[in-house]
């Protein structure tokens, strides 16, 4: 059997600022996504799901899948413009396990999708013998959110570790030393495009003075990463999450804002809004710790992610 995966990710700053075209700084992390494949046993293809949850689809080789389980096996083919999957290989069992991107049924917010869509596209590649490509890889995705997002969620996955990403572009940078930082799922879900949406609307016709600040403290950060400049771009954030009604700050958000004040620690949201996860960010691992006891003791959900240095990848099977 052969696969292919793709890590999550979290963006540490550059939210909503990148889609001004600033840069934005995403790590990706060490949950990860796997797309497998193996010859089928009859004339049909087999399409199967774990994590996000869908019903086993199986369809002969003259048509596409439409099941949710294999919306982005579609995309990618989709985007070949291949009219079935007799033009891709031979019938495949497919297997797709994003088991790592939930807690029950709950999306824990590490960018599910763009790491099994580019997963999909990463294994597709090799069985059509076609070389992949990171900003086609970006399309696919980007065409499947109906054109939303900047793509940093993408570039992320693709590479892996630490990137600086703006305007379609990204760089490869480092983690300062001496920080130290604690992911945390706030325990709601959030749908990125519809705040991406809201957004997009708001920025139309709105002063965009808030937005404008916020995209100068994240170029600053890219340029010189400190605690004090993170902790001028939280507020700034807070203030476009005020103006732009973006429920940013959630009450989840919120009361983990106050446990890490009360730890010595900065907190901020990582995302688009709505729920999701959030960010510790320390110079002091002990007082992290302390944090991370008191998110557990409160209800909320520690998670234990290493940065991941490689992005997506192929692996041949035995």
């Amino acid at each position: 059997m052969s696969s292919a995966s793709a890590p999550g990710k979290i963006v540490l700053w550059g939210e909503y600022a990148v889609l001004a075209d600033a840069p934005a700084a995403v790590m990706a992390v060490s949950s990860r996504a796997a797309v497998s494949m193996q010859y089928s046993k009859d004339a049909y293809w087999h399409f199967v799901s774990q994590g996000f949850e869908s019903e086993p689809e199986t369809v002969t080789a003259e048509q596409l899948p439409e099941g949710l389980g294999s919306a982005f096996v579609r995309a990618v083919l989709e985007h070949w413009q291949a009219p079935s999957l007799s033009h891709c290989s031979t019938p495949l069992n497919i297997t797709t396990d994003s088991s790592d991107f939930f807690f029950g049924d709950r999306k824990l917010g590490l960018g599910s999708s763009a790491a099994v869509c580019t997963a999909t596209y990463r294994l597709l590649c090799e069985v059509t013998g076609r070389t992949p490509n990171f900003h086609e890889a970006l399309e696919v995705h980007r065409n499947w959110q109906g054109g939303k997002g900047s793509g940093l969620d993408v570039a992320s996955v693709w590479h892996g570790g630490l990137i600086h990403f703006q305007r379609g572009q990204a760089a490869v940078a480092q983690m300062p030393e001496g920080l130290h930082w604690q992911i945390v799922w706030s325990g709601t879900s959030a749908k990125t495009t519809d705040h991406i949406s809201h957004f997009n609307r708001w920025r139309q016709g709105a002063d965009t003075v808030a937005l404008d600040e916020l995209a100068s403290l994240s170029q600053s950060l890219c340029d010189n990463p400190t605690l004090s400049i993170l902790k001028d771009y939280c507020l700034a954030l807070k203030t476009l999450d005020d103006v732009a009604l973006l429920n940013i700050f959630t009450q989840e958000h919120a009361r983990l804002g106050t446990l890490a004040a009360a730890s010595g620690v900065l907190y901020k949201p990582c995302g688009a809004g709505g729920g999701d996860i959030g960010l510790a960010i320390s110079d002091d691992p002990l007082a992290l710790t302390y944090f991370r006891q008191q998110a557990d003791a409160n209800g909320f959900l520690p998670l234990d992610l290493e940065t991941a240095t490689h992005g997506v990848a192929f692996h041949h099977g035995q």
